[in-house]
């Protein structure tokens, strides 16, 4: 597997005891990166602690991660009567990672509301930021160029500021500065808050083509029809646990699953499994939207 996190625990409390209150509590999975995986929950289930966690940017005291070749150990360190030494742990993991930057160049994060991580005077400087901190020996110019055309901004925005661009033009911006350093692993929370529909479509083409390249994509979404369309697996946590990991039909198919924990079913996928009720026989892993639905209806 590309990812493997084992028995990750996390928790912002000051003090390691043993009623912490924990907002990862033993994550454990595996990411291969020929899939798009999407991680669900609801608010406050650990989602965004998670992803931080696979660049480094959270801490966890227990557990450990694979990201390719580069492994992190948290492991518990115990006393000789096997109780857990809270004073070790404590010490050990207030230790920066060595060569945390290895890391953070294999795993790009694009937080929520992205626009809000420009920060240089021009445009292609705020693009380049990443790329010469991770490759500071090199040309970038390329790099660049080829990011911003990827996100479709194109050479008149070059030397404009990033505080005058649309709410839009801000956010493939803010993108175009993360896969300028071509990480292995593009982690993106929550992409399609506040996008319309045509800006949703630009999106997904972009990570398409990065995922043809090889880039693994995480996306944390609340945005259901979204994960239908383009996900194919589907992670759910709820207070810090993984409670379903599975494939996305498979995780809509379960009806008292998506009951108990008041996930919405898209549409077009509940009319699906209505049909088939009716003896259809669609084919439900080919079902992604309301055209593909109705080509398998005509298909039939």
């Amino acid at each position: 597997m590309s990812v493997e996190v084992n028995s990750l625990f996390f928790s912002y409390d000051d003090k390691f005891n043993e009623k912490m209150n924990y907002v990862l509590n033993d994550v454990t999975f595996s990411y291969d990166k020929k899939d798009i995986l999407a991680i669900i929950g609801k608010t406050g289930s650990g989602k965004s602690t998670l992803i931080q966690t696979l660049n480094g940017l959270e801490i966890p005291f227990s557990g450990r991660i694979n990201v390719e070749d580069f492994f992190l150990d948290y492991t518990v360190k115990y006393k000789k009567d096997s109780s857990i030494d809270y004073r070790r742990m404590k010490k050990l993991h207030k230790k920066k990672i060595r060569n945390i930057i290895d890391l953070r160049k294999k795993v790009g994060v694009v937080f929520q509301f992205p626009e809000y991580q420009v920060f240089e005077n021009t445009v292609f400087d705020d693009v380049s930021y990443g790329v010469k901190k991770f490759y500071p020996d090199i040309d970038c110019k390329d790099m660049v160029k080829d990011a911003l055309s990827l996100v479709g901004i194109d050479e008149s925005y070059y030397e404009r500021s990033p505080f005058e661009l649309s709410g839009g033009e801000k956010r493939r911006v803010a993108l175009a500065g993360i896969i300028a350093f071509k990480p292995d692993y593009l982690i993106l929370d929550e992409p399609t808050v506040g996008l319309d529909y045509q800006s949703q479509e630009n999106l997904i083409n972009i990570l398409m083509k990065l995922k043809e390249n090889n880039t693994g994509i995480i996306i944390v979404t609340h945005n259901m029809d979204f994960l239908l369309k383009y996900a194919d697996r589907a992670i759910v946590l709820k207070d810090g646990k993984i409670i379903k990991n599975t494939d996305v039909v498979s995780l809509f198919s379960d009806f008292q699953f998506v009951k108990e924990n008041s996930l919405d079913v898209p549409k077009v996928f509940q009319l699906a499994l209505d049909l088939n009720k009716c003896g259809f026989n669609i084919d439900l892993y080919k079902v992604k939207d309301s055209y593909s639905l109705f080509e398998e209806v005509n298909r039939r």
